[in-house]
């Protein structure tokens, strides 16, 4: 299409020197640097607008004023006149680019007096609290204990294509294992590694619950250090004294 259609963009260009109206400094962000940047790209992208359809429309009269000034219109009948409503169109639209070109400059003129774009600091991510730690469920806890004090060795058996858990005797599960896995407390296993076997370990958070396990509680601490109380012999009933008399004051008597 003929003529200048991007003369918001080629305004923004020309002052301040970015090729996109996005790249403004500032663009999109919450400071007053980001306020003005955006009014600045969407009043240039309105100007845009505004003088696309106005030169479109320029061309389009153009046609029809130079097929007039050669004599080619003639024998084409006229209706609704040469120009129609064009005339209004076009002044409606110059009157529009003209305000639109004003508020551009006067945006532009104070993103220029403002100081040198700083980016503000990047928000600071809350910290992650780790997640307390509660009590586990009662296979869990002996099978933990069990890796912690004892060599416990998971193995796939050849014979049945099946995962075991030898454990020093202990009944402990291949679904108990997993589970202290996927809670961080048992280190993972390869599962093609497992023909000859494979000694389960604790990660560090593991080995700190297992620690914490093996300290006695408050509770448990008193009651082995509260005196116990010896049972006492039952009190001797106290001596009732009965004055008797001689059978010779009785027989005087």
């Amino acid at each position: 299409m003929p003529g200048n259609t991007d003369l918001g963009s080629r305004t923004v260009w020309s002052e301040l020197q970015v090729e996109r109206v996005l790249d403004l400094p500032g663009h999109r962000t919450a400071t007053l640097h980001g306020a003005v940047a955006d009014e600045i790209a969407t009043t240039a992208v309105k100007l845009d607008d505004v003088q696309t359809r106005l030169v479109a429309l320029a061309a389009s009269l153009q046609d029809d004023l130079q097929r007039i000034a050669a004599g080619h219109d003639t024998t084409m009948p006229v209706t609704n006149g040469i120009l129609r409503n064009s005339a209004l169109d076009i002044d409606l639209l110059v009157t529009r680019r003209t305000e639109l070109h004003r508020s551009l400059t006067a945006l532009i003129g104070i993103y220029k007096e403002l100081p040198a774009f700083v980016p503000p600091p990047a928000p600071v991510p809350p910290a992650k609290r780790a997640p307390a730690a509660g009590r586990l469920p009662v296979r869990q806890e002996e099978a933990l204990r069990l890796v912690g004090s004892s060599t416990v060795t998971i193995y796939e058996s050849v014979r049945h294509g099946s995962l075991r858990v030898v454990a020093g005797g202990a009944d402990v599960k291949v679904a108990t294992v997993d589970a202290l896995i996927g809670k961080g407390l048992v280190d993972h296993y390869e599962r093609q590694d497992l023909v000859r076997g494979h000694d389960l370990t604790l990660t560090p958070e593991g080995q700190t619950r297992y620690e914490a396990m093996q300290r006695p509680t408050a509770r448990s601490a008193a009651a082995r250090t509260r005196p116990v109380a010896l049972p006492t012999a039952p009190e001797a009933a106290p001596a009732v004294s009965v004055a008797v008399s001689s059978p010779t004051a009785r027989s005087r008597s």
